[in-house]
């Protein structure tokens, strides 16, 4: 009894779920970063694969952020262009759906991109450049009008394309959190 109750509930969020995917492929966000580096950012996507739940969709985005280093004088600001990549399920909640959360869409993602810095003693544009790589896991709750809730959590890697002066280490580890807002149309 406990199976099929379990079955019908599964199914019952998958026919649900499928009605927000027909028609929703754009999308465009705004995000706070948190973490090492603190900022903000806009996100443009698109689906690369587009099933009836699942779903592959490539995010373009660009975000400002400061970079506190080991030492304060050489700390910067950087403007970075990212891509990511996101496998995500998209499934019905029934649960909270009294409270407008008519869709949740968990995720995985992977993400690169490039920034140029500046700061005290580097102009911006100039070297170092900054790379960051980064994978984990995120979070969507979704209105039945396409106005979405995101959190993302991951960690990663950044690297300088050179060393800062009195500064021997050119990467560091890094975590990454995504507080945010997206409107599917």
């Amino acid at each position: 009894m406990k199976k099929l109750i379990l079955l019908l509930c599964v199914l019952g969020n998958v026919c649900v779920a499928k009605d927000f995917a027909h028609n929703r492929t754009f999308s465009f966000g705004v995000y706070a970063r948190t973490g090492a580096p603190m900022g903000a950012g806009l996100e443009f996507s698109f689906p690369l694969i587009k099933g009836e739940i699942v779903e592959w969709r490539n995010f373009i985005s660009i975000e400002g952020f400061g970079l506190k280093l080991i030492d304060s004088k050489y700390d910067s600001a950087a403007l970075l262009f990212n891509e990511k990549m996101v496998l995500s399920y998209l499934a019905g909640s029934n649960v909270v759906s009294a409270m407008g959360v008519t869709y949740f869409r968990p995720y995985l993602f992977i993400s690169g991109g490039y920034a140029l810095t500046g700061g005290k003693y580097s102009n911006f544009g100039e070297a170092p450049y900054y790379i960051e790589v980064n994978g984990g896991i995120g979070h969507e709750f979704i209105s039945q009008n396409g106005h979405t809730f995101f959190f993302e959590f991951g960690g990663g890697s950044m690297f300088y394309s050179q060393a800062l002066l009195n500064q021997r280490q050119t990467k560091q580890a890094i975590t990454k959190v995504l507080l945010g807002y997206r409107k599917y149309f």
